[in-house]
């Protein structure tokens, strides 16, 4: 078959770069999106935070994102004949900035503050340096020192070990006994039971520190796990020839260690979040919800009236009119993508506050069934629109500060009519459990028929997976003696 030219016609939704623009500061949260504006600035020489000064703010941008000219049109005329690129350093007005000095670039500048900032941060010592700096004090050679380091290295941040001894020692080619002889230096170290292997391990290993008093908890946790697992303390009794009462004291003793030892050192521990927008009651009129826009930290930006009246300059040459005209479109771009993202995600929010207005005084169990899809709908914007527009954000509420996405769930029939949210289905499931008797708990089934007496269709398999999604024992697990 010879080669030839085909032509074609084909429909292809290409997205322009406003749009492109307007996308990627949507799905920002509110704490990256101040470090986007104000690398922005460094970067636009057109833009420039807007002072306090309201001599200066008289020029600013109208809030449609397009810079009046002296005469208060909104169209930027682009002509005249050029000249030179010094103009835009010489043409500099006296006092357009403070420090009159342009020898160091603003992007410099931010830097060096983002540095200095960042200085101020105190790293938290992770597991792995905390280990490697304990391996110092005991007495191992080179290669006893390079095998600790390569099984901290595989720890979870757990504390597991995640690779098996052997294939350890084909890696790093020694034999197995020496690897296994530094392993059980590395389990010695603190925090108690790290580098086991498996549960099982890590709880014997904090039982050999317990000394005499563990005896039975270890021969437990040794020979008979899978009772212990399943709390049989009766056929653990009978095997250990230990009384009840023994048996039991034992598992509180086994009950307090820590199953995952690394987890103290878990960098995500203090996290911080900052709420995009705040739902809270009127002060003048408590029925009433109020919605706001957490953006008055945000720096305020304009156009520059200097780069402005720059591009009308007849001297001005071609590239640097080029230069100015393509940096005055991204700016002007920049500033409108800012506006439509706060009235999305204000509009977003609106309609959240009005499907779920019982929510927001009664908490989780009054939430209703909402999908991304409503809110698209009543806003006829795009479904993955509103994903960006939540994603990663939270918002503050009487019930605390939760993420967006909190707000959305899947619905559940009731037998008289009308739906029930999956949310507040669990907090119903939770609740039940709560209040059940520890020595006679609630399985699966006898919730399914409490929650369809209250006339909610919901089938056995679906309450057990939302159980585990609570986190909550099976309940045979449950039962206390």
């Amino acid at each position: 078959m010879e080669p030839r030219l085909v032509q074609s016609q084909t429909q292809k939704l290409i997205l322009s770069p406003q749009i492109r623009q307007y996308l990627r500061l949507l799905q920002l949260p509110l704490a990256e999106l101040r470090n986007t504006i104000e690398e922005e600035l460094a970067e636009n020489p057109v833009l420039e935070e807007v002072s306090a000064d309201p001599a200066e703010d008289s020029a600013a941008v109208p809030p449609n994102g397009k810079p009046k000219d002296e005469k208060g049109t909104e169209e930027l005329r682009f002509d005249g004949p050029v000249d030179s690129l010094a103009k835009l350093d010489s043409d500099l007005p006296d006092g357009l900035y403070p420090n009159d000095d342009l020898s160091m670039p603003e992007q410099e500048e931010f830097r060096r503050q983002r540095d200095y900032q960042e200085s101020l941060i105190t790293k938290k010592e992770s597991l792995s340096d905390f280990l490697i700096w304990q391996c110092g004090f005991l007495e191992l050679t080179e290669s006893e020192l390079a095998i600790a380091e390569e099984i901290i290295g595989n720890l979870s941040d757990d504390g597991y070990l995640r690779i098996a001894p052997e294939e350890m020692a084909q890696s790093m080619g020694c034999f197995l006994s020496e690897v296994e002889k530094v392993l059980k230096a590395v389990q010695g170290l603190d925090p108690p039971g790290i580098a086991g292997r498996n549960l099982q391990e890590t709880l014997l290993i904090q039982l050999e520190r317990k000394g005499p008093e563990a005896e039975l908890a270890k021969k437990i946790v040794q020979e008979y796990f899978l009772l212990l697992e399943k709390k049989q303390w009766d056929h653990i009794a009978k095997k250990t020839k230990a009384t009840l009462d023994e048996i039991q004291q034992a598992a509180k003793l086994i009950a307090h260690l820590d199953p995952k030892p690394g987890r103290t050192f878990y960098g995500d521990d203090s996290l911080a979040v900052i709420p995009d927008a705040a739902v809270d009651f009127d002060d003048s009129d408590p029925t009433k919800l109020v919605v706001e826009i957490h953006d008055e930290n945000l720096p305020e930006i304009r156009i520059s009236p200097y780069y402005r009246r720059l591009l009308r300059d007849p001297t001005l040459d071609a590239t640097s009119r080029k230069f100015l005209k393509e940096k005055l479109q991204a700016a002007i771009d920049f500033v409108k993508a800012l506006s439509q993202r706060r009235t999305s995600l204000r509009d977003i929010t609106d309609e959240i506050v009005k499907a779920q207005p019982e929510f927001f005084e009664k908490g989780f169990s009054h939430l209703k069934p909402l999908r991304l899809k409503d809110i698209s709908e009543r806003l006829r914007i795009h479904e993955s629109t509103v994903s960006r527009a939540i994603q990663g954000k939270y918002i503050s509420t009487p019930q605390g500060t939760l993420p967006y996405k909190s707000f959305f769930s899947s619905k559940l029939d009731r037998t008289e009519g009308g739906v029930e949210s999956q949310k507040s289905m669990m907090e119903k499931i939770r609740a039940l459990i709560q209040s059940e008797d520890p020595k006679n708990p609630l399985s699966d089934e006898a919730i399914t028929k409490i929650l369809y007496e209250e006339g909610v269709k919901i089938a056995r398999r679906t309450v057990a997976k939302y159980r585990e999604l609570l986190k909550v024992l099976p309940s045979h697990l449950r039962r206390k003696q």
